[in-house]
């Protein structure tokens, strides 16, 4: 379905929602429950709309719906209209077309997106193909490494695998994915949770830009209030599955008619105050928790000891492009790293997205053998046990993973 195919007006919303109900797979019809109940939206050629909401609001739902990405079995009722053709109407081809070429989804979780089995490069290269065939291998690479380094993912990364990415990074490959084909609107889902603020504020203004230049719509879902203050002109707020108020950013959180957009604001600005006004007490507070050493006392040992601590890895990259390129092949994810954590102390690790943090902790823990440098925990040196020894040191050494997926077995 090329976008061309339509007769797009001026006088007409890009995107139209009437009446939108949405019901998953139930195994008792008389007790119906709708996850999104009489939705009406509209969202134009280059405009930015936010759409907030408590967690189970129905706002991921609805994003799904426009992209008929519902389960098998859920039953839809109204209609959902791009350039006033009905998408719940679109044949199979057309739907495929659709999807990509007409309006792109970031999903809040980005291995929803991607294969494990497959490159980076490879994502991009059959996107961009199933949809242009037309361009050459070369031609759809320059389009692919052009896009990934406008979301700050260097060129070369392109041989690399999801896995071998942080969560962040991950992110920010599923994004580009949703903007390889110059969609007309993109759905972007919780699009900027996994990532540090600075990179989140750099893609944000990087949709803002394209929004602008190409008159691409944006619908931004999100519980984040402030985020959607910056970065969104109209806000349509839901609970419930219910659409309750929609109006300009700046009459929404200056004049909320309903009492759930109050109640949210309110949350918001007392979540903001309390930060602020705490920010020096937990501040001092940490500071006199450290331990504490009198002169009468030794120095305390500490409970985990970091020395030097190196994590590299090599880019796998073909002989002869090694032989030709002169560029270093290794990722020094974490590089020299030396500090102490003492026992009942908390230590703060922070960054950006990629900078080495999580590679760090895998590392303390040797799910990732080090390449140089030492751990020692309780005074014993991890780096020189056994496999059956580092076994029984796990038990006092866990980690929560950011993907509880990394941790929980589906079956």
């Amino acid at each position: 379905m090329p976008t061309d195919s339509y007769n797009w007006r001026l006088d007409m919303p890009l995107l139209h929602l009437e009446n939108l109900r949405v019901s998953y797979p139930q195994l008792n019809d008389r007790s119906l429950t709708w996850a999104v109940d009489n939705v009406s939206l509209s969202l134009a050629a280059g405009e930015r709309l936010g759409l907030v909401g408590e967690s189970g609001s129905g706002k991921s739902t609805v994003g799904r719906a426009i992209m008929r990405l519902l389960p098998t079995g859920s039953r839809v009722e109204g209609d959902i209209c791009f350039d006033g053709k009905s998408v719940l109407a679109l044949s199979p081809t057309e739907l495929r077309a659709y999807r990509g070429e007409v309006v792109g989804l970031v999903f809040q979780d980005p291995m929803t997106r991607l294969n494990p089995v497959m490159s980076i490069g490879e994502h991009c290269i059959e996107m961009v193909r199933a949809h242009e065939p037309h361009l050459s291998r070369h031609q759809a690479k320059q389009r692919a490494v052009s896009t990934l380094e406008a979301v700050k993912i260097p060129k070369s990364r392109w041989h690399q695998y999801p896995h071998e990415f942080s969560g962040g990074m991950r992110q920010r490959v599923a994004i580009a994915l949703a903007l390889l084909l110059n969609p007309r609107v993109v759905i972007a889902d919780e699009p900027t949770t996994s990532l540090d603020v600075t990179v989140s504020a750099q893609i944000l203004q990087e949709l803002t830009r394209l929004c602008h230049e190409r008159q691409m719509a944006l619908l931004l879902i999100s519980h984040d209030l402030a985020m959607i203050a910056d970065y969104c002109d109209r806000i349509a707020v839901m609970t419930e599955g219910k659409l309750v108020e929609t109006g300009t950013t700046q009459t929404v959180f200056t004049q909320p008619q309903h009492d759930y957009t109050r109640q949210l604001l309110r949350s918001a600005l007392h979540l903001h105050n309390a930060d602020m006004s705490s920010f020096s007490a937990t501040v001092a507070t940490a500071q006199s928790s450290k331990p504490h050493v009198t002169a009468e006392s030794s120095s305390p040992k500490p409970l985990l000891r970091l020395t030097n601590l190196h994590q590299h890895f090599t880019l796998e990259i073909n002989p002869l492009e090694r032989l030709l390129s002169r560029q270093d092949t290794t990722i020094r994810a974490v590089d020299g790293i030396s500090l102490d954590l003492y026992a009942g102390e908390t230590l703060g690790l922070v960054g950006e997205s990629g900078c080495g943090k999580s590679t760090l902790c895998r590392t303390i823990l040797h799910l990732l053998r080090p390449t140089a440098g030492t751990v020692e925990f309780l005074g014993q040196n991890l780096t020189r046990l056994s496999r059956r020894q580092l076994q029984r040191q796990r038990r006092h050494l866990q980690m929560v993973f950011q993907d509880p997926r990394a941790c929980l077995n589906p079956i």
